[in-house]
This record gives structure tokens, C-alpha cells and sequence, in this order.
């Protein structure tokens, strides 16, 4: 669950050559929600499969020479912009993009996790 009262822009991540970047980017107005302005990108990639938390306005990471951006979540479902493609999945869904394949494991209020794939 990410913190209400602050601003939380952790970027854990292993790494190895699977793996580019974590980026992220934040307001702080005060008439924001504190979901609007927390971010949190967790990457970690292994054996040709990367694990990834993320979630925030702003928060993007690439892997796989993939970019992957952060859109919102409704009714349970994650909408992650992978490239040029918006894509949405829930919890136990596999989706396509570009290059990739998506699982996505979990979906919170402000988070989605997922793992990704190389097709």
C-alpha cells in the first residue's frame, strides 16, 4: 500500500541486461490525491523474466528495449501504456504488446504487478 501522507518514489530493481531504466515524475499540489502523487517501480529481472510493481502518474520503466508507462487503475484493471500500445489487464490476465507478454499477478487500488516476457 503506498503512503498516504508523503510523497513514496522508491526504484528497486536487480540488475542485469533485461533491464533499462525506472523513471519517474510527481506534482505536489495540495488539492492532489495522495494516490495522484505517490509512485513506486519495483523491477526485477531474472532468467529472461522480469517482475514488476509499479504504480503513480508519471511512472515508467523499460525493459527488454520495451518502455512501459503507467496509466491508471478502474474496476480492477490496469490500463500500461507498453510503447505505442495502451493495453488494460486484471489479476490472472495475459496480454500482448509489441514485443512482449504481460501477466499480470495483481492489481490494488494504486498498484499493478505483472511479470514480463520476450515473445
Amino acid at each position: 500500500m503506498l503512503a498516504a501522507s508523503a510523497i513514496f518514489s522508491p526504484a528497486i530493481f536487480s540488475s542485469g541486461a533485461n533491464f533499462s531504466f525506472v523513471s519517474s515524475s510527481t506534482s505536489t499540489s495540495s488539492s492532489s490525491s495522495a494516490a495522484g502523487q505517490d509512485t513506486i517501480s519495483i523491477v526485477n529481472c531474472t532468467n529472461g523474466t522480469c517482475t514488476v510493481t509499479m504504480g503513480g502518474s508519471g511512472t515508467t520503466v523499460g525493459i527488454f528495449d520495451t518502455t512501459i508507462s503507467f496509466g491508471s487503475i478502474s474496476d480492477g484493471r490496469a490500463t500500461l501504456r507498453v510503447d505505442d500500445q495502451d493495453v488494460t489487464c486484471a489479476a490472472g490476465q495475459t496480454v500482448t504488446a509489441g514485443s512482449l507478454t504481460l501477466a499480470c499477478t495483481d492489481v490494488t487500488a494504486d498498484t499493478v504487478s505483472f511479470t514480463a516476457t520476450p515473445r
